[in-house]
């Protein structure tokens, strides 16, 4: 059984997949080297609408080999061995970070007909792209996924520390898996990544026994987390106050909505 009063440190391993270009390819050794570490900042039970609900903040620090960033990262966070138990709010939803320009040439190949000879010649042209660092999400029943990606412009990797914060209605005992996959790059390419993965090969198993007198500092109104003084935005501040978050109100059971990529694109 993984002990949640620890951080715990996973260590990524290759995927078989690798971007079609890749300028500074990289050795598996420098994948392995590359890491992440999970921390259960707060866990405490409480209730919400009068039922045993659980809250629990986890904050993920990505810590790359040398000269390697993380340029995309997914979390998956799934609620298993909890008969009943479900995710009743999260946060963040959706953030971006500030606009930078990319600017993007394109010379295409233009045919010319003069004196019946076939000629060719180049036009360049050049436009511009809008590149920001995000996070996106996914809700269902029992899993949230938050999609990171970093910024192609600043390259300064996806947005890290990164903090969530949930709460999960249970009967007092559930377990939680976490999975991350990634992409990691060395180059100034955007298409220049390889990818890799980490999990957890046991399950976070929760329970009023096994957290005790709880994980972090009191967090009040505790026992009425349905109430819209009960932030979980300020539980699980991310140091993101250089973007925006597009969702600010938190998802409950009578009118949850699963957030999809095409939603936030929509509104991105």
């Amino acid at each position: 059984m993984t002990d949640i009063k620890s951080p715990i440190e996973l260590v990524f391993e290759p995927d078989t997949e690798l971007a079609d270009r890749d300028e500074q390819p990289f050795s598996v050794q420098l994948i392995r080297e590359s890491k992440v570490t999970t921390t259960a900042t707060c866990v405490r039970y409480g209730r919400y609408r009068g039922k045993k609900a659980c809250l629990v903040v986890l904050r993920c620090n990505f810590i790359p080999a040398y000269q390697v960033r993380f340029k995309y990262a997914e979390i998956e966070l799934r609620i298993v061995r909890g008969d009943g138990s479900s995710i009743l709010a999260y946060y963040p939803h959706a953030w971006e970070g500030k606009a930078s320009i990319l600017p993007v040439q394109q010379t295409p190949m233009v045919g010319a007909a003069h004196a019946n000879l076939d000629a060719e010649y180049e036009r360049h042209s050049e436009r511009t792209g809008i590149k920001k660092a995000r996070i996106l999400s996914v809700l269902e029943e029992s899993t949230v996924e938050w999609r990171l990606s970093e910024n192609d412009v600043t390259r300064e990797g996806v947005p890290n520390p990164f903090r969530a914060a949930l709460i999960v209605e249970t009967d007092g005992i559930f377990s939680i898996r976490l999975k991350y996959e990634v992409n990691l790059s060395r180059s100034a390419d955007p298409r220049s990544w390889r990818s890799a993965y980490a999990r957890l090969t046991q399950p976070l198993d929760l329970s009023e026994t096994s957290v005790g007198g709880g994980i972090g500092p009191a967090v009040a109104g505790i026992e009425e987390m349905e109430k819209s003084s009960f932030d979980l935005s300020q539980l699980s501040l991310n140091n993101l106050d250089k973007g925006r978050v597009i969702y600010e109100h938190q998802p409950i059971r009578e009118n949850r909505q699963a957030y999809s990529a095409s939603d936030h694109r929509n509104i991105l």
